[in-house]
């Protein structure tokens, strides 16, 4: 997290704080979140939101209703592009995306989580953003597009998730690494010295960490798990876990 942005979120909180309001930020990325989280004994009280549950980028609300009354909504909105003619769309990433946004002149702090379905993709954005991005996102590469406000999300999870059974030796964070990975110890040693590995959204650097049902854990690069329950034991007093890993 860069100084601007640590002063910047330092101010949010000030003002929250001296004049009994709620103040947000734009999207911060998981790392900035968890860094964000380290101070949180300096600061107002915060909460996160994207627009949707699951979401990784988030946008932070200082104040709290005990404070400062009822919730203030989040400044964020959901957006659904998709082709004008599905039949000749090109298949398109979660980079063409971003990349045709970004050629807009949008910063990427305006812009949440995409997601991208087969016939559509979900763009979430910071609500000053939105008129410009449903005026101006008509071309994604060579495919047509039209966009419109979701005035509700999908029924369901947005995020599809996949559930695997993993047999690790320990709850500690690095057995479960290791085996959501498959990398070698050294190498998963590696994930947690270089800051990569987050639980709920906060930097794991202590490898013998316990993970518990319901934790959220994110590898930097490689994916975003939840973890569930130990469905039983081997013969040899190993454990088998059930874990939902976000696809």
């Amino acid at each position: 997290m860069d100084n601007y942005l640590i002063e910047h979120l330092l101010d949010l909180s000030r003002r929250s704080l001296d004049k009994n309001i709620f103040t947000f930020s734009d999207f911060l990325s998981e790392d900035e979140q968890a860094k964000l989280i380290e101070r949180k004994k300096e600061l107002a009280p915060f909460t996160f939101f994207g627009g949707a549950e699951g979401t990784q980028r988030n946008i932070v609300r200082f104040g709290s209703e005990d404070c400062n009354g009822p919730g203030e909504d989040f400044p964020v909105l959901c957006i659904r592009a998709q082709p004008l003619n599905l039949r000749f769309a090109e298949t398109l990433t979660h980079r063409d995306i971003l990349g045709a946004l970004m050629s807009l002149g949008i910063e990427r702090s305006s812009l949440g989580d995409i997601v991208v379905k087969p016939d559509c993709a979900y763009i979430f954005c910071v609500s000053r953003m939105a008129p410009h991005i449903l005026d101006n996102l008509i071309k994604i590469k060579h495919t047509d597009i039209k966009c419109g406000l979701c005035d509700e999300l999908p029924e369901g999870s947005l995020f599809e998730t996949k559930d695997i059974t993993i047999i690790i030796s320990s709850m500690r964070a690095d057995c479960v690494t290791a085996a959501l990975t498959r990398l070698s110890r050294g190498k998963t040693e590696a994930l947690f010295n270089e800051k990569k590995v987050f639980i709920n959204g906060a930097v794991c650097e202590k490898a013998d960490s316990q993970l518990k049902p319901e934790d959220k854990l994110s590898v930097r690069g490689i994916g975003k798990f939840i973890i569930h329950s130990q469905s039983g034991t081997s013969k040899k007093g190993r454990i088998f876990l059930e874990i939902s890993k976000f696809v």
